[in-house]
Order: C-alpha cells, then structure tokens, then sequence
C-alpha cells in the first residue's frame, strides 16, 4: 500500500497504485508509463510524486508537458493530490522552485535551460514523451542533461514510425546500459526482427502498459467506419494533374491536400502562382467529404470532433456549417493558451455541437462528453489516429459507444497512407504490445483492404 493513499479525496484505480508502487519500488523511479490512452496516466504519476513527497517533503520535482498541457496539468495535481506547484510562465524565475510545471518548449531556451541545468531534481516527470523520439532533436538532448535521480516518461505512444524511437527513449531512462543505437543494431548483424525481439524483452525492464481490455475498467465499444469517398470525373481529371507536378515534394503534398479539401490545394497553388487549374478547382461541386460528413451529423445527436490536418480544411469544414446553419467552434494551434481554454469550456458548457480540430486539440485533452469523431484527413501516424480517438474513448467516456469515421479519396493517396498506417499498427504490436483497433472494426478487415491496395 501507498502511505499517500489515506490523503486523497479520490479512490485510484488499483491498477493506478500498482503501477506506482512497481515504479517506486521495483523501477526506481525511472520508468516509462505507455498504458493505453484514457486510462489515467497523469493520475499515476500523480501518486508516484505524492508518495515521494510523503517521504520526502523537500524532494525537488519538475513536471515538464506541451505548453496546452500545462494548466491542466497543476489543475490534477492541485485538486487530486493537493499538491501546489509553481507554473513557470514569461520569466524562469521559477525554475529554481522545489515544485515546478512548465512547458518543455520554453524550458529548453537559453534563458531558462541554464537555470534547470544548473539544479538537480529528485523527480522529473515528461508528459508526451514521444516528443524525444529523436535524439538528435533539442528537446532529447535537453532532456538527457537534466540532472534527476527519477525520470517518468509518459505516453501512449512509445513507437510511431521505427523502432529506433522506442531506443531513444529507453537511453533516456538508462543512458549507462542503452546509449548507442547502432552499436545495438550491429549485435544482431543489422537484423531488424531479432532487434525488435530484444528490445522488447529489454522493455519489460523500464515500460508499464495497461490495457483497457485486461482491466476491464472502461465499459465502451469503438464503432469504427472506413469512408471510401469516390472522386467524381472532374477532381480525377485535377488529381491526375498535381500527380505529374514536377518535383516528388511537391506533387505529393499537392496530392495530400487535395484528398483534404479542394480548398487546402486551391489555396496551395494560388500562393504558388500555379494558377492553370485554379478555374477547374472553382468549377467542382462540394466535395464528397462534406456530403458524407453531412450524413454524420444528421445521424448523430451528441457531440462530434473533425480532426483534419490542414487549416484551410478547416475553414472550409468551417463556412459549410455556417451555410447550415451548424453551430461550430474551431481548435487550433493558432490560438492562445487561454483561447484554448475557452474554446474547450465553450465546447463542454454550450448547445455546441462540433469542435473543428488540427492536430493541436488530439494530445492531452478530454472529451469524455463527445461520442463522435471524424477523420476528415488521415496522417502517415498511427498513433495521432489513437491519440485522437483517446480524446474521447477514454475513462469517464458518458457513453457506451463512440464512433469513429475515417475517410479515404479512393484511388487517390489517402489508400497508400492506409496502407502504411496498417504496416506501421504491425510494427507496433510486434515491438510494444496490443493495441485496440483505430483504423476499421476489425484487423481481418484491415489486412483484407492493405491486400487490395
């Protein structure tokens, strides 16, 4: 049992503790938590800083997240665990603190990397930690300096595109024992499937993964519709032309936003000056996303998220509704953090039916009042698919069921990407574990459709 237990006003799941007292006691407080999303990762590392504390009231303990992230985050250690942490905000004055929050972005400038580089901490705790997957970027080399006797790694999402990304995330946790990649390759002779084998193995050592589906904590069902979305005559006409665009680049992120929203490619190509096809894009009728989105939204009474990829999908998603008379919000990384705040109240407290999102709204937000979402645009990421789902297949979900609709252009692109969205779902599970279904129903059904393509 944890001594910090009889302090909260909330009762953790018992998966929660254990997973706590594993870091605690078996892990030394190096660890990387990658349950799956929605089951309370921030809880358990709430325990794990308020039972350091209750041993140790002076530990030294910095929580470092995505800027969105950040008042979120004082706000469950506050109310949960009633644990008061500065925020660091404009200045690094409050880096020195004995508990301090801050966004990973501003700690790493010079300003304020000095002044975390120069203490040392008890406890450091990194929220989205797929962001170190690559140690060549600054985040992972500030990150490897700080001097910390624990360090939590948090994410759903360990793996993404290679399995070096779950290397690099291990040096961090035992830089001594995993600290060159390539040395690690060349001991199976450049052999990718023993590689995978050993590395999961050695997982086990630093990594927790709970599972909806071995807790039997969640009681929802995800209902997941594949939308194969038909060009008419004239967008094949369009897509046959950007197809042949000089200059791989550019052809295929042409190709991308025209499986989007012909107003992302319009957009594209009028600040390119590429004005030829400019009067065939104006004669298209709406797009067929708009009209199967439309279905959606006459066939669904709760609340619905559309995450896109683009802006100018957005907008377009955007003034279709308003023509409709739809009331709408819009999430974006253009926003403030406070406009975020606002717009996430709005969305939970008002008759708002849907929230138009980039991927800026699919990472660390609850939706748990939602039931709907719908993939207007799929990205190469498996797991930005799972951690949009997560917004609302999650613990405190008020429904039985959400929906999930992904749309594909057929013919187009958007296959190719479902096809290696599928390659990538496999990778994963062979080197980190299970992974509840994000593409279609079922995995018989994905591995039919890659087969066609």
């Amino acid at each position: 049992m944890l001594a910090c237990l009889p302090e909260l006003p909330f009762t953790p799941h018992d998966y929660q503790v254990n997973t706590a007292k594993k870091i605690i006691q078996e892990m030394e407080c190096r660890a990387l938590i990658a349950d799956e999303v929605g089951l309370g990762k921030t809880i358990e590392a709430g325990l794990v800083i308020k039972e350091l504390l209750s041993v140790n009231p002076q530990a030294r303990i910095l929580v470092l997240t995505p800027a969105s992230l950040v008042q979120q985050w004082w706000s469950e250690l506050h109310e949960k665990f009633g644990i008061n942490f500065w925020v660091s905000r404009k200045g690094p004055y409050a880096w020195p603190g004995q508990l301090v929050i801050g966004s990973i972005d501003k700690a790493k400038r010079d300003e304020h990397r000095a002044m975390i580089l120069d203490g040392a901490y008890d406890l450091v705790v990194i929220d989205e930690a797929h962001k170190l997957k690559n140690r060549k970027t600054e985040n992972w080399v500030f990150v490897s300096q700080i001097k910390t006797n624990g360090l939590i790694l948090l994410t759903a999402t360990p793996l993404q595109n290679k399995v070096e990304e779950v290397f690099n995330l291990i040096s961090l946790l035992k830089p001594d024992v995993y600290s060159d990649y390539d040395n690690f390759l060349s001991q199976h002779q450049l052999n990718p499937k023993a590689a995978i084998s050993d590395l999961r193995d050695k997982l086990h050592d630093v990594m927790i993964r709970n599972m909806t589906k071995e807790l039997g904590v969640k009681n929802i069902d995800r209902n997941i519709k594949l939308v194969e979305v038909e060009m008419s005559d004239l967008e094949r006409e369009i897509y046959r032309k950007i197809k042949d665009y000089p200059g791989t680049f550019l052809a295929f992120t042409l190709c991308k936003e025209f499986c989007s929203s012909l107003s992302a490619l319009y957009d594209t190509l009028q600040k390119k000056g590429e004005n030829e096809l400019l009067p065939m894009l104006e004669e298209c009728e709406l797009s067929p996303k708009i009209k199967y989105l439309d279905s959606i939204l006459k066939n669904h009474n709760g609340k619905i998220l559309i995450f896109t990829e683009y802006i100018q999908t957005q907008f377009y998603i955007a003034r279709y509704l308003h023509e409709q008379n739809v009331k709408f919000l819009v999430f974006n990384g253009m926003l403030r953090r406070n406009q975020k705040e606002w717009i996430k109240d709005l969305f939970e407290k008002r008759d708002v039916p849907v929230m138009i999102c980039t991927d800026s709204g699919s990472q660390g937000l609850n939706f748990q009042y939602c039931d709907v979402i719908v993939n207007f645009d799929l990205p190469w990421n498996p797991m930005k698919v799972e951690q949009r789902i997560g917004r609302i297949d999650r613990i405190g979900q008020q429904s039985n069921d959400v929906y999930i609709y992904n749309f594909v252009m057929k013919d187009t692109i958007e296959e190719k990407i479902f096809s290696v969205l599928g390659e990538k779902i496999s990778l994963f599970k062979e080197c980190i574990g299970d992974l509840e279904n994000i593409l279609t129903d079922n995995e018989e059904e994905l591995y039919e459709i890659m087969a066609k393509l």
